[in-house]
């Protein structure tokens, strides 16, 4: 066990300055008040009103992409001078693309499958070797998507990458079982974060996808934060492996029933 719940922990959390990172992160500040936040991210973001809300003792932000090569265990090493251990990571960073297929470039394909398929795997790996060469244990939360179930225009290296995601999630977990580490995925549906708020508010979103969640309406960031906490847990301590999928009915429901 990663024992998280418990005594001193430190988690790395990948795009934690924004959106759905920076939920899980606040999520995580509040209700563990042991644990401690590393946000690595090509920028900050809102890092600093978790350092003034928790102290900077217990939030540190490293620049770093991800995406790069060696980026990875630049994080974790930098994560393991600052707080001497690490028991959860958290990937979170992404991107995305609106192209048509047949008009995309290789660089716009690499691009996001650089940020999201790549930095999952180069975090994962270098998380895993910290955790195996220290003979301890820990869990991992990756970041899926309901685009990996259904075709989505214009989005197709994202829905690629996250599909990609699901099948690294499932074999790490398989191969790493061994080493007392779990590996799980999320895949949230509509969540309001900025992002969507603001493309609701500008009328980029079909007002008719609220009706296709069975519950009626979007989820709410906190909501996805709440899944984060509970798969890092010792809750999920015979969880690893899995896709947790938190959409309000979404899967189910799909068609605008009323």
């Amino acid at each position: 066990m990663s024992h998280i719940n418990g005594g001193h922990s430190t988690i790395i959390i990948t795009g934690g300055g924004s959106g759905l990172g920076l939920a899980s992160g606040r999520r995580l500040l509040t209700d563990w008040p042991n644990v401690q936040i590393v946000s690595a991210d090509i920028r900050p973001g809102e890092i600093e009103s978790l350092q003034s809300d928790f102290g900077k003792d217990r939030v540190l932000y490293v620049e770093a992409n991800v995406a790069h090569v060696g980026a990875a265990a630049k994080v974790v090493g930098q994560t393991i001078a600052w707080a001497g251990s690490l028991s959860g990571l958290v990937n979170c960073a992404g991107n995305s693309t609106n192209h048509a297929s047949i008009d995309l470039t290789p660089e716009q394909w690499r691009e996001v499958l650089d940020c999201h398929l790549d930095g999952h795997f180069y975090m994962c790996q270098a998380f895993a070797r910290y955790v195996i060469d220290a003979n301890a244990s820990g869990a991992i939360v990756n970041f899926s998507s309901l685009a990996h179930a259904f075709g989505w225009p214009r989005r197709l290296p994202y829905s690629v990458a996250k599909a990609g995601i699901d099948a690294l999630t499932r074999t790490l977990a398989v191969e790493w079982a061994e080493f007392g580490l779990r590996v799980n995925a999320i895949a949230p549906g509509y969540i309001n974060t900025p992002l969507v708020v603001k493309a609701t508010e500008n009328g980029y979103l079909d007002p008719t996808i609220v009706d296709m969640h069975a519950m009626g309406r979007f989820g709410d960031p906190n909501e996805i934060a709440t899944g984060v906490k509970f798969l890092l847990s010792d809750d999920a301590s015979f969880i690893t492996g899995e896709i947790l999928t938190i959409d309000g009915g979404f899967s189910a429901k799909r068609i605008p029933w009323k």
